[in-house]
């Protein structure tokens, strides 16, 4: 279809609540770009360079020559499973079964693509894009990329309560360099909901209903093949629903046909929806960003790659995940919980947050070994010296902003602080 970028937000808000039945992304992101002028700016923003990049420089070498010639690019994944019941508690053998769907999704390699009519799949694509459980979380700690609490609320809404630990939620890992899935418990019609790239950092990420994540266990008719997700992980790569969310609208990718809205239920081929002129070959009903049920969405198209491949390029809103050492191996695998980590701990760090150039560093006599050394969060050491008595003052002035760990002495990790 045509890019027309400029349009994309403003036909939202005739049409953000029409079309519930399975994704509330659509509405989410009308109230985040009604409700905050700095986060539409960002959005609208990632919308301009990708049209840019789209209309002037191939992405990471894909082109029509090599349409699959896309180096993969893998992202680690963290689920938060939110539960108020042991129904809702779901096994990490259906959280698993959910990535291997993400994986064979993005990758044309899902089982069912040989449904897809010859006409359309000629235009599909691997995305480049693969998907795997952390190794290491934030603070470099070891971790199978699954966080579970249990919480007195029996349902989430598209509010995202469900990431505000304040709320009862979890909070987000790094979202420039985790993908954060939070599974919960959904009212009514509401399947799903992800965030697009420019939004706020810390709510970024896709929420899915439990019994509509992956393919084994706990799982709802219909909703069972784990296309929720891949839906969602789409609008999070900056995908819109390919009718655009108005009748007849523009999902700005060229090689998606002109829809006049979403699909449900298991459509045949060639399915022809009056009104579009979108040619004998009518709805691309089996698009993973149309509505249709699980057993029906089984592909992307080379045009959706490519506006997706857009953030992992320099200058792209998800560019930092290249760097991201969460599928590293943990360099803190001694490192204790937090909650040791302040008052009262032996090893301490004051002011912290550390606003201005300098922190000090203050001991206990029961500390062994007068070493100190300063530790980045991807694990390099930004500096070290000996201490010249139960205190230290430490420069911080050539340090960049972000969270790091001091070690005093032998043993293990002691202490963290913020530099803002």
């Amino acid at each position: 279809m045509r890019i027309i970028y400029v349009l994309s937000f403003t036909l939202l808000i005739s049409v953000a609540g029409t079309a519930q039945d399975r994704c509330g992304s659509a509405g989410y992101l009308n109230k985040v770009m009604l409700s905050d002028p700095a986060v539409r700016e960002n959005i609208r923003q990632v919308d301009r360079f990708t049209t840019a990049r789209l209309r002037n420089q191939p992405v990471f070498e894909s082109s029509a020559n090599q349409p699959d010639a896309v180096r993969p690019i893998t992202i680690p994944v963290v689920v938060h499973v939110l539960y108020h019941n042991q129904q809702e508690n779901i096994s990490e053998d259906q959280i698993r079964s959910q990535i291997e769907v993400l994986n064979a999704d993005f990758s044309k390699t899902n089982s069912d693509f040989s449904r897809v009519p010859p006409v359309f799949a000629a235009l599909a694509a691997d995305a480049g894009i693969r998907f795997e459980f952390a190794k290491s979380d934030p603070d470099g700690r070891p971790t199978n990329g699954i966080v579970r609490k249990q919480s007195g609320r029996l349902l989430w809404s598209d509010d995202d309560k469900v990431k505000m630990e304040s709320e009862g939620g979890s909070a987000a890992w790094d979202t420039r360099h985790y993908l954060n899935f939070w599974i919960c418990n959904t009212p009514g019609g509401l399947l799903g909901y992800g965030t697009f790239p420019g939004g706020a950092a810390e709510k970024d990420g896709v929420v899915i209903r439990f019994n509509v994540f992956g393919t084994r266990g706990n799982l709802q008719a219909r909703f069972d093949k784990g296309r929720t997700a891949t839906h969602e992980v789409g609008h999070w790569l900056n995908l819109r629903h390919i009718w655009g969310d108005t009748n007849c609208g523009d999902d700005d990718v060229q090689d998606t046909p002109r829809q006049k809205t979403h699909n449900s239920g298991n459509p045949s081929f060639p399915h022809l929806n009056a009104g579009c002129d979108n040619g004998v070959n009518g709805d691309m009903f089996m698009n993973f960003m149309d509505f249709s049920d699980d057993a029906s969405l089984n592909m992307f198209t080379q045009g959706q790659r490519d506006r997706m491949l857009t953030l992992f390029a320099d200058g792209g809103a998800r560019n930092g995940f290249l760097a991201s050492t969460g599928l590293s191996d943990p360099w803190n695998a001694a490192l204790t919980a937090p909650s040791t980590l302040e008052t009262g701990s032996a090893v301490r760090i004051y002011p912290n947050p550390a606003a201005g150039s300098s922190v000090t560093l203050s001991v206990d006599a029961s500390v062994s070994g007068q070493h100190y050394a300063v530790y980045a969060a991807d694990g390099h050491l930004v500096l070290s010296g000996t201490l010249s008595g139960n205190k230290q003052v430490l420069d911080l002035g050539r340090i960049q902003s972000g969270i790091y760990f001091v070690k005093v002495g032998e043993g293990r990790l002691s202490s963290k602080f913020v530099k803002n």
